[in-house]
């Protein structure tokens, strides 16, 4: 005669039907805490909290220098983004009194997934291996070491749960115009202590406008705490919230989107994406676009 089954046995075997039926596996995250604690440099903050408060003013409209986020579109090479930054750091100095620039380290790929990379913190093999304890501390290594050179490094966010492991070391946020009107985004950048742009479609800013005005006021939402334990996050709100409009529409858009900021009691500025749309793929036809 066949072992009789536990009671617990046949109780576990009926709710493996019924739950994670379309989970490949679950495993472990390190806790931010740990991967702080080891990647750290304290020489670095002070100019991550004095791009912070420059990039908080130039938001406000108290600093008259233009803040600019250059680099390439994915960091899937850090050795080359830092190598980028290196060539930055001249430049910094040569213009500091006329432009503010930030690195930008974008570690998410909005597009990602079906197939498709979804960035270097997700996938940093490059293969869908998604080898995300590697990618953060190569996310977060990279981030020092752009710090060490007195430049400020600008990430684009894409959950909750990420900003937790390198969010320290960022002294600009964005979030993508397909995750504008996400109450999840919008609540994330909140509780950001960073000015946040949030980027407006391709014909229309409106739910860029709504996010800037969302973030603005605090919020309640789950996630997780850098030692890894989830939690309720209320926030107090972020007013260094702003707009990114396409070069192709920034014309049309700018004095609508900008002006119903205004009338809310918000920082009426815009930041113009140059590197995004048609006409914007070459380097002259970016030039030609900020020039605009």
């Amino acid at each position: 005669m066949p072992p009789e089954t536990a009671p617990d046995d046949d109780e576990s075997a009926l709710l493996s039907r019924i739950d994670d039926l379309r989970i490949a596996s679950i495993r472990p995250l390190m806790p931010a805490a740990c991967l702080i604690e080891e990647l750290a440099d304290a020489s670095v903050v002070e100019t991550i909290r004095g791009a912070r408060g420059a990039l908080s003013a130039i938001t406000r409209g108290t600093d008259q220098r233009l803040a600019v986020v250059i680099g390439p579109a994915a960091a899937h090479d850090p050795a080359a983004v830092l190598e980028f930054a290196r060539r930055l750091v001249p430049v910094q100095q040569r213009l500091g009194g006329e432009l503010l620039l930030v690195v930008r380290v974008f570690l998410d790929e909005p597009g990602g997934g079906a197939g498709r990379w979804s960035g270097a913190m997700y996938d940093p093999g490059l293969d869908g291996s998604f080898q995300l304890n590697r990618g953060f501390r190569q996310a977060r290594q990279l981030l020092v070491d752009i710090a060490r050179l007195g430049l400020p490094a600008g990430c684009l966010y894409l959950d909750s749960i990420s900003p937790q492991f390198i969010a320290d070391l960022v002294s600009w946020s964005a979030v993508g115009a397909s995750t504008a009107a996400s109450a999840l985004h919008r609540e994330l950048a909140s509780g950001l202590s960073t000015p946040v742009g949030f980027q407006g479609g391709a014909t229309s800013a409106d739910a860029a406008v709504d996010a800037v005005r969302s973030a603005a006021s605090g919020h309640a939402f789950l996630s997780v705490s850098k030692q890894g334990v989830a939690g309720i996050v209320q926030t107090t709100g972020n007013r260094d919230g702003h707009l990114v409009l396409p070069a192709a529409s920034a014309a049309e858009a700018e004095e609508a989107a900008c002006g119903a900021l205004a009338a809310l009691g918000l920082p009426a500025r815009a930041m113009v994406d140059c590197g995004y749309g048609a006409g914007c793929t070459t380097p002259q036809e970016q030039a030609a676009a900020a020039a605009a």
